[in-house]
């Protein structure tokens, strides 16, 4: 575990204040959290079942801010791992959303040897699976288990739920996954660079009980919704603003939307 020595890499997601205080501040958050993590881990039992920092929150950021393996907290990271496998193989376990993992280590952990075998493997078990992928990105879904693979960062997020997505082609690249997996027709507008708008096949499915079933929450989460009637099928349309310092649609509310319109469809 080598968490002070990596201070200078966090600091640089910190950006509260000048570069030295947040180094500063950060060094001093490393201190008091190496020990916390030293006396958790002493504690197995209490480290595997529930560890000090809450879902393994913690151990969850040092990943995301480019730590690698060998700094981790090393008991607390194998139980992670043992988690991750559980809950992608057996469906068992807590929930992972938004949880974190080096791709090498997630193929590692579930005995694949590369991204090819991983989806071949994958999709021969899935009942119900799409992938998605533009550039450095790649986007898998199979049996509500969705993977985000950033190949820059070398970084994979599961269940990515609380992302946010503030830009267009990720934006497209989701609702492109989402209605290859739910097989809903989609068209997608980008107005201007911060102003999108999605249009949804509702089929002959009711779109009051659609918008009805769509919580305060969700609703939130867009700044228009309308829904158009054609002759043959009506469409929802949301519309989409993502504006500096201001909460931008998360892929939790835009899986929410999908399942809605897949679940109405059916009925």
């Amino acid at each position: 575990m080598h968490l002070i020595e990596n201070a200078e890499l966090i600091s640089r997601r910190v950006k509260l204040l000048d570069h030295d205080a947040d180094l500063q501040l950060v060094r001093e958050l490393m201190e008091l959290h190496e020990d916390k993590c030293r006396r958790c881990q002493e504690d197995r039992l209490s480290c595997t079942i529930t560890p000090s920092c809450h879902n393994r929150n913690f151990l969850n950021a040092l990943i995301e801010a480019g730590l690698k393996p060998r700094d981790l907290p090393s008991y607390c990271y194998n139980q992670y791992l043992i988690q991750i496998r559980r809950y992608i193989i057996d469906r068992k376990g807590r929930d992972m959303e938004d949880r974190r993992i080096p791709i090498k280590d997630l193929l590692t952990t579930l005995k694949m040897s590369s991204i090819r075998q991983f989806t071949t493997n994958f999709t021969k078990r899935w009942k119900r699976h799409a992938r998605v992928r533009e550039g450095d990105i790649l986007l898998v879904a199979g049996d509500d288990l969705f993977f985000h693979f950033d190949f820059t960062r070398g970084i994979v997020e599961i269940d990515p739920w609380d992302l946010e997505l503030r830009e267009f082609h990720l934006f497209g690249q989701y609702v492109r996954l989402l209605s290859a997996y739910y097989d809903v027709g989609t068209e997608l507008l980008d107005a201007t660079v911060n102003w999108w708008i999605l249009t949804v096949d509702l089929g002959q499915s009711d779109s009051d009980s659609i918008v009805g079933s769509m919580d305060s929450e969700l609703q939130r989460q867009f700044d228009a919704i309308h829904v158009v009637p054609s002759e043959d099928s009506t469409a929802l349309q949301v519309e989409v603003v993502v504006e500096p310092g201001i909460d931008a649609l998360s892929v939790g509310a835009l899986r929410r939307l999908f399942s809605l319109v897949s679940e109405a469809r059916k009925s």
